[in-house]
């Protein structure tokens, strides 16, 4: 009866021990697909970050590219208005040149004519003086459109200055930054 009751206990023990190294094999692989898992959400944690890095940058390319493009367009139209304000001048120049001209000699000429022309010569004036008047207005406006769009670009310049990105202030030294 003792060499059965050995027989039994050293299958007993055989069985023990092959239980035991089957769980301990389970157990193993049941943490290790929990550290599998644990590494797969994190890494799909950063690749989503990742990602909306990308996004956000192409978002600010896109903005930037529009912001440049606007800029270069009011450039074009300022040139413009310059060169039609330049124009203008130009005009108002040489009107003022002839008129110079027109008035040196006036009261001589005055003092000769008669009522009929001198009548004429005021209409004439009258004349060239609303042109003139018109002329000037003309001038202003596109003055004043000119300093109008000067204002639009200098606050979509100041728009751009503080939409653009700023480097992040470094920590003082020996601080650690800390990660969430």
């Amino acid at each position: 009866m003792i060499p059965s009751l050995y027989t039994h206990l050293i299958a007993a023990g055989a069985a023990l021990a092959i239980g035991a190294s089957g769980a301990a094999y389970v157990q193993a692989q049941r943490y290790g697909l929990q550290i599998e898992t644990l590494k797969h959400k994190t890494t799909t944690e950063e690749l989503a970050g990742e990602r909306q890095a990308v996004k956000d940058m192409a978002a600010f390319q896109k903005g930037l590219n529009d912001a440049l493009a606007n800029f270069q367009a009011t450039g074009k139209r300022n040139a413009a208005a310059q060169q039609d304000l330049d124009r203008s001048l130009r005009d108002l120049r040489g009107t003022t040149a002839g008129l110079r001209g027109d008035f040196a000699d006036l009261p001589a000429r005055l003092e000769r004519a008669s009522s009929a022309a001198r009548a004429e010569y005021v209409t004439a004036c009258t004349a060239a003086f609303e042109d003139l008047a018109a002329a000037g207005g003309r001038l202003a406006e596109g003055g004043a459109a000119i300093a109008r769009q000067a204002e639009g670009h200098a606050a979509d310049a100041r728009l751009m200055q503080q939409a653009w990105p700023k480097k992040p202030s470094q920590p003082a030294a020996g601080a650690t930054e800390s990660k969430p």
